[in-house]
C-alpha cells in the first residue's frame, strides 16, 4: 500500500504496442527510401544532419547493388530512429503535395492541347476564357500551323509547341 501513495497521476507511462512500434519502424523505413529518391535541392532543404547526408550519399553510390542497398536502407532507418522524424515527414508531405499539383497541371495542360487539336478555334475560345492571361494570337499561329503541316513530324512539333504554351499559361496562373 505503500507505494500507492508514492504513485502519481502525473506519471502516466504511455504503453505502445509490439503492432504500433513495427508500424512505427515501417514508416521510417519508407522513409529512408524517399529520402533516397529526393533530388539534392530537396535534400538540402531538409536540414538533415552529416550521417544522415553521408548516408543517403552512399546510399546514391549503392543504387545497382540491390542486397548492399536493402542493407544501407536499414542502416538508414536505424540513423532516422533516433532522430525528430516529424519535420521530416511533414516536408516530405509538402513535397509530394507540390509534385501532385504539377501533375495535375500536366494533364489539364495535355487535355487542353488535344481539345484545341480536336477542335480548333471554339476550344481556344474556352480556354482563352477559362485562361484570361493566355495569349491568343500565339495559340492562334501555333494551332495553323499545326493544320497546316505538311508530315506527322511536324504536326508532333506543333502540338508538343501548343502543349508547352498552354502549360507555361497555366504554371503562370
Amino acid at each position: 500500500m505503500e507505494n500507492d501513495a508514492n504513485f502519481d497521476e502525473s506519471d502516466d507511462i504511455e504503453i505502445v504496442s509490439k503492432s504500433q512500434l513495427k508500424r512505427e519502424s515501417q514508416d521510417i523505413l519508407k522513409l529512408g527510401k524517399k529520402l533516397i529518391e529526393l533530388n539534392p535541392v530537396q535534400l538540402t532543404s531538409l536540414n538533415l544532419d552529416e550521417p544522415v547526408l553521408e548516408a543517403i550519399a552512399l546510399a546514391h553510390k549503392l543504387q545497382n547493388k540491390r542486397s548492399a542497398l536493402k542493407r544501407h536502407i536499414l542502416f538508414l532507418a536505424k540513423l532516422l530512429r533516433a532522430r525528430d522524424t516529424e519535420a521530416i515527414f511533414a516536408a516530405i508531405g509538402q513535397f509530394d503535395k507540390t509534385s501532385e499539383i504539377q501533375i495535375q497541371r500536366h494533364h489539364q495542360a495535355e487535355r487542353w492541347r488535344d481539345q484545341i487539336l480536336d477542335q480548333g478555334l471554339d476550344a481556344i475560345e474556352s480556354f482563352l476564357q477559362e485562361q484570361v492571361q493566355a495569349d491568343r494570337q500565339k495559340l492562334r499561329q501555333l494551332w495553323r500551323n499545326y493544320q497546316n503541316a505538311s508530315n506527322e513530324t511536324k504536326k508532333i512539333q506543333h502540338s508538343r509547341l501548343i502543349y508547352k504554351s498552354i502549360k507555361q499559361t497555366l504554371d503562370a496562373a
